[in-house]
This record gives C-alpha cells, structure tokens and sequence, in this order.
C-alpha cells in the first residue's frame, strides 16, 4: 500500500461517530456438500438437507425441494470451513426512498468454492490474501447468505478473517463500501443522511443478489437464509434492518434542543415519516451487531421491537462506542429469551477490524494491553458460527460454546437473558 493511502485508512479508522459505539462471539452456518443418491441430488447448506426430487409429466420436468435440520454433520465451528475461498465485486446503482438522486455502492462478495489455486485477492492495496481466490468458480448448490455492513470510514473488507470464515462454511457473504461513509470518501456532513442511507444499501444489494441476471455465475445460488452483521455504524445499520424501531418524537424534540444532533440536519417531514416506518428487511433470520453506535436513536424501547435472535459483541475498553454509552444500552434494550452478548474484557472498538493486526492504529483494540488479535479474530468466528448454527439449525455440537462450559478465552465473558 502506498504511504498516503496507508496513512487515509489509518485517519480514517480512529474518526469518531458521534453518538456511535460483553462478549459476543458469531456463529457461521455449515458448508454445502453435494452426493449423488438414488433418489435425486441431495445438497447439504448450512446444516440444511435439500432433496430435490425430480419428475416428467407430459414433457415438462418439476423440481420438488424439501428440507430438514436433523441430524447433519457440522464442520468445528472453531476452524475454517471444508471450502476454498472466492471473491469477487460488483456495483449496484439504484434510487434511495426520499432521495432524487441515483445511488452506487460497490459490493465485495465472498462465496464457497473448490477451486485449489487462483489469483490472490488484495484487499484496499494492504493485505493480501493468497488463499482467497479472484473469481473462482462458486461451489453449486444454494447457499445461506452473510450481509455485513462495515463502520464509520471504513470499508466492506474491514472485518475479512469473519467473511472470509463464513464463506469456507458455505455461505454468499455481501458487503458493500457505504459510499459517502469510506475510508476514500467519508464526509462528516453525510452522516445524518447515512442513518438512512446505510441499511438502504443492505436491502438494494440484497435485491440485486438475490436477482442476478442468468449470466452470473452466482445467480440462484442466494438462499433463504439471512443473517446480518456489521461493526460500529454498521451495527446501528444491523439493528435497524432487524427490526429495531426509533423514538421519533424523542428525537424531534431533542434537535429542537441541540440541532446538531445525530439526524437533526436531515430531519424533513419526508424523512420522520421513513424513520417512524423504519427499515426492517423481513428476510433477516439473524442478528450479528458488533459494537453498535447510536443506540440512542433507537431511544428506551426501540430495540424490543427485534424479533430475531441476536448475538451482541461488545469490547469494555472500547473508546469510540463505550459500554455505558452504546454497548450497555443495546443489550438492555433487546429482549428476546435468545439474545446472547458475549464482551471482550481486554478488547477495543477495533479489536473487531484488521486495524490492529495491520498495525494502523494504537489503542481503542489496538496494542499490548488488548487481546491480540489472532486471538480475537477465532474467538469472534467461532461464536459467531457456533451461534448461528445453534439458534437457526440446533446444531448439537457448539452447545458447550454457548453455554460457557467450553470457554474460548478467559478475556471474553458470555451473558444471556
């Protein structure tokens, strides 16, 4: 990477957002295997046998899909997935609700394949990945999808050792670089427009991967199963796509008091009425935020509206979205019996970026005095996987995880409701 664009990530990264900020570990659903049976092809997704029986009436051929958690083998969720790694970006164009103007994000996609060699992808001119392969041949077969949304001035591929680990176990993960919200082109300015823009974003790029013209290699292979992630402000945009509602009228009168307040700038009548209907995407099974911001907007009760089971992470050290400020909040404010919060008792706000291991930034995560981060990158895969294999699949094997009982670092703490 090139000095001055080493130094923008760097300044980029440590931008504080304001009104922004236990443990919490992800899950990552199973990888896909294909076998050949006598009764047709049966595909294994993410702890999701499909059997698709196939039969000829009058010339025409009908596929009958059916489906079942039971009794499927589960890679260690503590260890990558069966698969190799593909990548590949697209942009999706599109006109925001209550905008005049057309809108273009570039998405990264990380998918399953079986390719074996390949060329490297270089995330943003910094890390090389040579284990992840530019446009390699995606695994057949349909596939849970993976929506991570990345912080304030960051980028889609910020959080890759979770991407990445997601798409080794079968899963389509989609991030998109918020334009207006990057490391290249943050503007303070745009952030009151962001809190809607941001899960605008997530639910255009899931529209157009889960509509892909025929031609794409990736076309049919999205599945019904969602999960959304993101850090920061992309946890306030998870959160939000999951259902949470906003305090409105509490937010009216607050930008009467200060109006410079998180949204008060681009609080038209147009845009109380896009925050009263929220931006809920009804395809979210799941709920990965970690160290979300501006909870405050989702004022007292805002956040019971989630009917999704949620993994909240949250870092005590952290600096930028601080446990009393965001962290302690968000957590009191869900309510569903399958929440889970795990907290990083030596982590930071960037224990959950490649900041730290990269050597961008000190403190807030980074440094001698917070977990490391090879450390950090397992514990945060191996919750997230184990998670969402055991509320959305059962999944018998990662039980020990989630209860404590087989702990993953003693710097990391597991609350549940």
């Amino acid at each position: 990477m090139q000095p001055a664009a080493r130094t923008l990530l760097a300044l980029s990264l440590t931008l504080p957002f304001s009104a922004c900020g236990d443990d919490a570990t992800g899950a990552s659903a199973d990888a896909s295997d294909t076998n050949d049976t006598s009764s047709g092809d049966t595909t294994t997704t993410d702890g999701e046998t499909t059997t698709d029986d196939t039969t000829t009436t009058d010339g025409e051929t009908t596929t009958t899909t059916t489906t079942t958690g039971d009794d499927q083998d589960f890679p260690p969720a503590d260890e990558p997935g069966p698969y190799g790694v593909g990548f590949r970006t697209i942009d999706v164009t599109y006109t925001p609700a209550g905008f005049d103007e057309a809108r273009t994000i570039n998405v990264s996609i990380w998918y399953p394949t079986d390719d074996t060699n390949g060329d490297p992808t270089v995330y943003f001119d910094l890390i090389t990945r040579d284990d992840v392969y530019l446009d390699a041949t995606p695994v057949a077969g349909v596939h849970p999808v993976f929506a991570f949304s990345h912080g304030n001035g960051g980028i889609a591929e910020q959080s890759y050792f979770l991407t990445e680990h997601f798409a080794s176990h079968g899963w389509i993960v989609v991030a998109p670089d918020h334009t207006g919200n990057t490391i290249t082109d943050i503007d303070a300015a745009l952030i009151p427009d962001m809190v809607v823009l941001r899960p605008l974003d997530i639910t255009a790029m899931l529209d157009e991967v889960y509509d892909l013209p025929a031609s794409d290699p990736l076309a049919g292979l999205a599945g019904d199963v969602l999960v959304a992630s993101g850090h920061s402000f992309g946890g306030y945009t998870t959160l939000a796509l999951a259902g949470g509602s906003f305090d409105v009228e509490a937010l009216i009168d607050e930008c009467k008091v200060d109006p410079m307040g998180l949204v008060c700038s681009s609080l038209t009548p147009e845009r109380i009425e896009q925050l009263k209907a929220g931006f809920a995407d009804p395809r979210v099974d799941l709920a990965l935020p970690l160290t979300p911001g501006a909870i405050a907007i989702f004022g007292d009760e805002g956040l019971g509206a989630i009917e999704v089971p949620t993994m909240l992470m949250t870092s005590l050290l952290d600096e930028t979205t601080p446990n009393d400020q965001d962290g302690d909040p968000a957590w009191s404010g869900l309510q569903d019996p399958q929440d889970l919060r795990v907290d990083f008792l030596t982590g930071g706000h960037y224990t959950f970026t490649f900041a730290c291991d990269a050597g961008l930034i000190e403190g807030d995560g980074c440094g001698d005095d917070f977990i490391a981060p090879a450390e950090a990158f397992g514990v945060i895969n191996t919750y997230a996987l184990a998670f969402v294999r055991d509320r959305l699949w059962g999944d018998p094997t990662v039980q020990s995880i989630l209860d404590g009982s087989e702990p993953l670092s003693d710097v990391v703490t597991l609350v549940a409701h």
